[in-house]
C-alpha cells in the first residue's frame, strides 16, 4: 500500500535514526458553544492543560473547563510536534455533545445539545482548516458529519413525547477526502469555528454549554523510540 506523508526532515535527535512508526489516528480538538454566542474562535491551538476556548459569554460545565484527553490530543500550541508526528488527513468530522432528558420531567440537562441547540449550530456555524496559514478546506458545520454519537430514539414522560436523538449527520460518515491534506509536525494547524455574520446562537436555556469536537482521521508517521 502506498502512503503519502510530508517530508519528515525535522526529526527528534532522540528518535531511532531513519525509522518511523505509522498508525491510524484521531487528531482532535474542541471548544464550548454557549447561548448567545457570536463571532468566532480558533481550535487546534489550545493544548492539554489549558482552558477550553468558549464561543460565547456563558460559563462552561465543570467537565468542559480544562483541555484534557477528553478534549484534545494536541500537546503543543498549533503544532503536532514530535508527540504526534507528520500527518496525512483523510477525513474530518464535527461532533456535538449530546444532552440528556430527565426521565421524570422530560427536561433537557443543563449541558449538552438538544434539538434546538444542534439545529442552531448546524444552521449558523462554519468551520475552516488552515495549514501553515493557508486555507485548505471550509464550509458550514453540516458539511463535516459526526464521527459518532447517540443514535436512536429517546422517549420522555412529558405529554408522552418521543424526542429523536441528535447527531450531526449519520454517525461515522465524516467528510472524506479524495486527496489527503498533508501536515508536517512543524506546520501550524489552525481551525476557525464561528457563527455567521449577524447571527447569534439561540439555545433553549442560558448558557446551556455544549462541547463541540473537531476530529481529524489521519495516517500519522511518528518517530520510533
Amino acid at each position: 500500500m502506498k502512503m503519502l506523508f510530508p517530508d519528515a526532515s525535522l526529526r527528534s535527535p532522540t528518535a531511532v535514526p531513519g525509522t518511523s512508526d505509522v498508525r491510524d489516528e484521531n487528531v482532535y480538538s474542541s471548544c464550548v458553544a454557549t447561548n448567545g454566542a457570536t463571532g468566532n474562535i480558533t481550535v487546534f491551538t489550545v493544548p492539554r492543560g489549558q482552558r477550553t476556548p468558549v464561543l460565547g459569554a456563558g460559563a462552561p460545565a465543570a467537565h468542559q473547563v480544562t483541555q484534557n484527553e477528553l478534549h484534545t490530543n494536541i500537546s503543543q500550541s498549533g503544532q503536532l510536534g514530535s508527540a504526534i508526528g507528520d500527518c496525512s488527513i483523510r477525513a474530518l468530522g464535527i461532533n456535538v455533545e449530546n444532552g440528556w432528558y430527565n426521565t421524570a420531567a422530560g427536561a433537557l440537562n443543563t449541558y449538552g445539545a438538544g434539538q434546538q441547540e444542534l439545529s442552531e449550530l448546524l444552521s449558523k456555524t462554519f468551520f475552516q482548516l488552515r495549514i501553515g496559514g493557508k486555507l485548505q478546506i471550509q464550509g458550514p458545520m453540516l458539511f463535516f458529519p459526526a464521527s459518532g454519537g447517540i443514535f436512536g430514539a429517546i422517549s420522555t414522560t412529558e405529554a408522552t413525547v418521543t424526542v429523536a436523538s441528535q447527531s450531526n449527520g449519520y454517525p461515522g460518515s465524516l467528510r472524506r477526502l479524495k486527496t489527503p491534506i498533508l501536515v508536517a509536525r512543524t506546520d501550524t494547524l489552525e481551525g476557525t469555528y464561528g457563527v455567521t455574520g449577524g447571527g447569534t446562537l439561540i439555545f433553549s436555556a442560558d448558557p446551556q454549554p455544549c462541547l463541540v469536537w473537531f476530529n481529524i482521521h489521519a495516517l500519522v508517521k511518528g518517530d520510533a523510540r
